[in-house]
């Protein structure tokens, strides 16, 4: 049994000794640090998994999952489907044939433009995915109990902040 805790073990470790692993292991001195990036941190490195515990109730794969919550927030074609996924034109065919198969989402005619097919998740596969996230949106919301108004407007002032620096460092610049 690996029992080291300098070495970073993996989440695939399943026999539940697992820890996660220290995000200043290894940082040049003087790396900026603090509690409160630590835990979103934390929180960032926990959400690949939920996403693959979400994908494994639905019997689905994590892109699937990505694609439903796109396709969740408006019907979209699949071309614009492939670029928010970041895989080819070819890869998002063959994944929404496999969520249509599925009957998670069917494809119809774009009413702004008929030559065009949008794809669009039916009412069960958007009732399966509700039924799979509404406890853990339950148990968020819970996690605010005892919180005053003050206390949430200072996090979700935070949290709007980190998504900024999110989106800023997730852009993909040209080359050179």
């Amino acid at each position: 049994m690996h029992t080291n805790p300098k070495v970073t073990r993996l989440s695939s470790d399943m026999d539940g000794t697992a820890t996660s692993p220290d995000p200043h292991l290894g940082a040049p001195e003087g790396w900026p640090a603090s509690a409160v990036a630590d835990a979103l941190y934390a929180v960032l490195r926990a959400t690949p998994e939920t996403r693959v515990g979400i994908a494994r109730r639905l019997d689905l794969n994590p892109s699937e999952v990505d694609a439903m919550e796109h396709l969740m927030g408006e019907p979209i074609g699949p071309v614009e489907l492939s670029r928010r996924l970041h895989m080819t034109s070819a890869s998002a065919t063959v994944l929404v044939d496999r969520l249509e198969e599925a009957g998670h989402v069917v494809r119809e005619p774009d009413p702004t433009d008929g030559r065009r097919r949008v794809v669009r998740p039916t009412a069960p596969g958007m009732a399966s995915v509700y039924a799979q996230i509404g406890p853990m949106v339950a148990d968020l919301v819970a996690a605010e109990d005892g919180m005053t108004e003050h206390e949430r407007t200072v996090v979700v002032d935070y949290l709007t902040r980190v998504l900024h620096v999110l989106e800023r460092h997730g852009e993909v610049l040209p080359p050179g």
